[in-house]
């Protein structure tokens, strides 16, 4: 069922939820199956599929399974620009210096996504974690950094979050919050294969970078 649009256009409501549908399934959707969770006619949903197709949001593979297509990689690229650029050469250089793949994590109302990534340019081997990747705000160091920024009174935020085999299996991660402006909530943070490590220091190369990224965004840090 599609989530309300009140006080906004159902059409378009429809079509943003379908293309949601489309990219965050574990499995390929036919048309057919995309009407079923959209809890539409299926001739609908054909017509909102052509209509990506026209616009290239949308590819139809020959086997009939639905891909997101190549525009919206394109407009993706141009996602929160301002922070992406004033984060990019902090999650650099802690990537470097741990030698592990640093990211960048937001809030989009519904779950944590991975916005931005950098990894190791001297490491023998690096983890990587696709930009737009989603997970629940319960699960994970960044998703837990940013559950205790939306609901401080019943999680109360820490120094830094920290967790193991969780999100991707096999890896630790370590967080600390991100102020942005407006208060948006976010993370920055690191994962990397299991080590015997010092998650203190891990957590303050993180911290340092984190206020960095906030005053280049212009927020004054207390």
């Amino acid at each position: 069922m599609t989530k309300s649009t009140e006080g906004g256009s159902q059409t378009l409501g429809r079509g943003l939820e379908a293309l949601t549908l489309i990219g965050e399934s574990t499995t390929p959707l036919s048309v057919a199956a995309l009407a079923a969770q959209l809890g539409i006619h299926r001739s609908m949903a054909y017509r909102l599929v052509k209509t990506f197709e026209q616009y290239g949001f949308v590819e139809r593979m020959p086997s009939g399974d639905l891909e997101l297509g190549a525009r919206l990689g394109a407009l993706a690229r141009n996602v929160a620009m301002s922070l992406q650029k004033a984060a990019a050469p902090h999650l650099a250089a802690v990537s470097d210096e741990l030698r592990m793949t640093a990211l960048l994590v937001v809030f989009d109302g519904e779950a944590a996504v991975t916005l931005s990534t950098a990894e190791p340019r001297m490491a023998d081997a690096t983890v990587a974690q696709r930009p737009g990747t989603r997970h629940p705000i319960d699960n994970g160091a960044p998703g837990r950094v940013i559950r205790s920024q939306i609901n401080p009174e019943h999680y109360p935020a820490k120094d830094f979050e920290s967790s193991h085999d969780e999100v991707i299996p096999g890896l630790h991660s370590i967080a600390v919050p991100l102020l942005l402006p407006q208060g948006k909530p976010a993370a920055i943070a690191v994962i990397y294969p299991p080590l015997e490590l010092d998650e203190n220091h891990i957590a303050q190369v993180l911290a340092t970078a984190s206020e960095r990224i906030s005053a280049a965004l212009g927020i004054r840090l207390k």
